[in-house]
Parts: structure tokens; sequence; C-alpha cells
């Protein structure tokens, strides 16, 4: 039996999300397909559009067999944190044969040269990689740099070396196969080539434009009658019904003074607990956060040539949460996700369900009474982090009507 494994956040799901799903099925030719989605937050360090149980219809609706969620400890980190987590998972379900992504050049075989370098480390790479980042460059822009040094080894000229290592989704496949190099998984990558919009295209471009531009166009002109041409029916119906119930869409803005808030209680030292928070950067968001009384102020005040916008964004987040560097080592040293958390799947999909209970090598939790009888601590507190996010994520909703908080123990999985 063949399952295929997709890492996505559907936010929303829109006909590049399909195209993805059905150019996938065309190559692999799976018996089921299951995704990893992020909950309610994102790797870009911003809220989901909807609550992630609103876009597990969605993708249900349009053909994936069942979602499990991404813990908020992996969801909302860099790239490499998000796809070692997912693979984690993918891995532990333990009925995963193929994984797909797109990308910008796809093809398999540059991603997994240099993946296999970013893995192994080798010594010359470790070296050029400090002496990038003791420049001052991100860190990002440090390891493609030190990347540079491997171009003929790789047979890709410097440029088309540099253009790969700036292409979003080729980078995400790249920690993809990282991961699976690391963890030693079986789980067989294909890609293919991303079609029309760019991943941070921030104008719609017709039927298949990028959920960046989608966002940007719900965002500043507040008609979901716009992004109507880029999103199947389906999902379309979802949305306009969410937003008719006031419970999206939700955007960073919305946790502006429950942001201000936290990082005003907060000392420069607590902030410094924080992940990703290094190097003095607590003082400069400390500071920021006393000055102006924006997000937009904060982070153009915040955001330097190695600190960029996305990772502070992550940062704010991260600290609404309270997950720092400490917890997210300690998951880490723990291999990565303690629990599987479906949030829905198709009731035809039965034989999956079935089959994933009996191979998978994690708990499997569909309601918080799996969660309440574990006595796994670390499962406890990870499983905390998301009930949390939760509960903080609801109070972004329009409506006060959906503000309740312990959602995560009254909602059950979607089942369609």
């Amino acid at each position: 039996m063949k399952i295929l494994g997709i890492v996505a956040e559907y936010n929303p799901f829109h006909y590049g999300h399909l195209y993805h799903l059905n150019r996938s099925k065309e190559i692999i030719k799976p018996d089921y397909v299951i995704a990893i989605m992020s909950g309610n937050f994102t790797q870009r360090g911003e809220p989901a559009l909807f609550d992630k149980w609103t876009r597990t219809k969605m993708a249900l609706k349009n053909g994936i067999d069942a979602i499990i969620e991404l813990p908020i400890s992996y969801a909302c980190q860099s790239a490499e944190l998000f796809a070692l987590g997912a693979m984690q998972l993918l891995d532990a379900c333990n009925i995963i044969t193929h994984i797909s992504f797109a990308s910008e050049s796809g093809s398999l075989d540059p991603i997994y040269k240099i993946a296999r370098i970013l893995a192994n480390e080798p010594a010359i790479y470790k070296k050029h990689l400090r002496h990038f980042l003791n420049k001052g460059l991100s860190y990002p822009n440090a390891r493609n740099n030190a990347l540079a040094y491997f171009a003929d080894d790789l047979n890709m000229t410097k440029k088309d070396l540099n253009h790969l290592l700036q292409s979003p989704n080729s980078i995400l496949g790249i920690e993809y196969i990282k991961a699976i190099i690391r963890i030693n998984s079986n789980i067989e990558p294909v890609t293919f080539a991303r079609k029309d919009a760019q991943y941070h295209d921030s104008k719609l471009k017709g039927k298949i434009s990028s959920a960046t531009a989608i966002r940007n166009k719900l965002k500043t002109t507040q008609c979901h009658e716009c992004v109507r041409s880029t999103l199947p029916k389906s999902s379309y119906d979802i949305m306009t019904e969410a937003i008719s119930k006031g419970r999206g869409p939700v955007f960073l803005d919305d946790f502006e003074q429950l942001i201000l808030g936290t990082l005003r209680t907060m000392t420069a030292k607590q902030i410094s607990e924080i992940m990703d928070v290094v190097e003095g950067l607590e003082n400069r968001i400390k500071r920021a956060s006393q000055d102006y009384d924006t997000i937009d102020k904060i982070l153009e005040n915040t955001i330097t040539r190695r600190y960029v916008g996305t990772r502070i964004q992550r940062i704010l987040i991260n600290t609404l949460i309270r997950v720092t560097t400490d917890r997210i080592k300690t998951f880490n040293e723990s291999v990565g996700p303690r629990y599987i958390r479906i949030l829905g799947f198709k009731k035809d999909s039965q034989i999956l369900m079935n089959k994933l209970k009996r191979s998978a090598n994690l708990p499997i939790i569909t309601k918080s009474t799996h969660f309440q009888r574990s006595d796994d601590e670390l499962l406890r507190e990870m499983f905390l982090l998301d009930t949390l996010s939760t509960d903080l994520y609801v109070l972004g909703m329009k409506s006060p009507n959906y503000r309740q908080g312990g959602l995560d123990f009254k909602t059950p999985p979607v089942i369609l």
C-alpha cells in the first residue's frame, strides 16, 4: 500500500494546493494521503487566517484523507525545525511511503546533493559558516555563502546554486530531505515544478496565486469575493461561512495589544530565554516594546541584516506561548514530537486510520482524555503548549462568541 505524506499549512487551501495534491497523486498513485498541517500559528510567525479545524475541513473536502497537527513547538520555528518536526511525525506514523513537495527547479538531484552536505556538515562547510556568521550575516545567508564553496562539487554554477537556495519551496525541500537523512527514514521524496505563482508573490496572479497574495488581499480589502477565483469552491464556501460567523480572518495585528502587553511585563532576561533570541536581541525587542505601540514599529526597529522579519515574528509568537530555547532543546533531545494529534479524517478512510493505529510509533490523540491519561511529562508539556496556542489564537477572532478557552478539550476531530 502506498501512503503519501504532505507537509502544509493550507492557509488557506487554494488552487495551488489542489494542483500539488493532484499532481502528487498522478505521479505516486497513493492509496491514501495524510497531511501534516500547522495548527493555529504558522512557520512565518503569523496566526493562520482561520483556525485549524476550519482549515482541516477545507483540506478534507479537497481530497486529503487525514490531517495530523504539527505541534506549535515545531510549527512556528525555522524551516529546519519545521521540516524536522514534520518528517519525524510522518516517520512515526510508520505507514508513510512517500512525501511530495513542489520546488522551483522540479528536480530532486540538486536538492539531495545540498541536503547531504547540510546533514553531514563537513569541516570546511562549518569553517565557512562560522566565518560568515561572524561577519554579521543572518543564518540563511551565512549558510548560502558557505555552500557556494561546494558549487563545483555540486556540478552547479554559483549563480544557479544561489537561485536554488533563495527559492522558498526548494529550501523546504532541502530541509525535508536533510531530516530524512538525519533520522534515517525510508520515506521516499518526490518533487515536481511549482506552477504559476511564486511562494512570496504579494499580488494575485490568476487562478493559481500564492497564499501570501490571498492573505494580503483579504487583509487590505476585507473583500472575500476578491479571492473567489483563487480558491476551490469548497474552500471558498467554508471560508465565507467562517467569515460570516466572525471566526476569521485572523491577522498578526489582531494580537498587537496582547503582544505589547506580554513584552512589557517581561524582563529582558526573560525575553532572552525565548526560542531564537540570541546575542542581545532581547534588549532590542524590550526597548522597541517600550518605545513603540504597534507591531509594525517593533518589527521595523528590531529587524537587521542578521535578524530577518519572519524570525522576529516567530519570536513574538513564541513569546506569547512561552516557547523557550530550553524547551525546544529538550523536545529535540527526546526525538521530536511526542504524539500524533488527529485533526480530522474522512469516513471512507477507516482502513487508513486502523492501519495508523496499529503501526504508529507514537500515541495517537483524537480526544483530550488520551492526553490526560498519559504519564509522559514531555507529551503533556508539548500538548499544553498546543492548547495554550489555541486559547490565545481565539482572542483574535472577530466575534467574541468564539473567544472562549479550552477548545482543544471541547472540539472533536473533523470527520467527513
